[in-house]
């Protein structure tokens, strides 16, 4: 799946993955839940929502996750505010866990990636996990340069905290030379309905 020479997460796995595939169908949710536990039970899970709600995320991954085992934080880019701790059950019912909430009121790519910098820092139960959903969505708000200087920063970031990173991108919702443009920035690229 990688280069023997791609930077590794803390337990030798590529640290960072783009999962292009279709928004809809079962591909997507697929690999992002092997792409959860590919290091077994995550320690901490950081998920990054811009058009999905950290609802939908726990929903996805309810059956392969313990979240009352698993430190849970989301950045949820979004209008509007919620609590900074509450309960996963007020959109989840994933069993009174306790989820860490930072709420961004709008695209603000230096906010956004001074968030994940302080919630990978702040991590402390390995193995971490990283799960950004998605860059099709950050598209609509930058332009290829940007979210390439971002995601150059963001990587980078990962790979210094030892965690292992997925980043989601439609794959059919932009042209292939979008997604070779990117490509170069992660360690490996899984398409479709390739195994991992």
């Amino acid at each position: 799946m990688s280069d023997d020479h791609a930077p590794k997460g803390g337990d030798g796995t590529a640290a960072n993955v783009l999962c292009a595939c279709p928004a809809i169908g079962n591909a997507k949710s697929d690999h992002c839940r092997d792409l959860l536990t590919r290091s077994g039970q995550p320690g901490t899970i950081l998920g990054v929502t811009i058009a999905s709600s950290p609802g939908e995320r726990m929903s996805e991954w309810s059956g392969v996750i313990d979240p009352v085992q698993t430190d849970l934080s989301f950045i949820n880019v979004s209008d509007g505010g919620r609590s900074a701790a509450m309960s996963a059950d007020g959109f989840g019912g994933q069993h009174g866990a306790m989820v860490n909430m930072v709420e961004i009121d709008s695209v603000d790519l230096q906010q956004l990636g001074t968030q994940i910098t302080t919630q990978l820092d702040e991590a402390t139960t390995e193995p971490v996990v990283l799960c950004l959903d998605s860059l099709t969505d950050l598209l609509q708000f930058g332009s290829e340069q940007t979210i390439h200087r971002f995601l150059n920063v963001i990587t980078t970031r990962v790979g210094e905290a030892d965690a292992i990173a997925h980043y989601h991108i439609d794959s059919e919702g932009h042209p292939a030379a979008t997604i070779e443009t990117l490509t170069p920035l992660f360690d490996t690229t899984i398409q479709g309905n390739e195994s991992l």
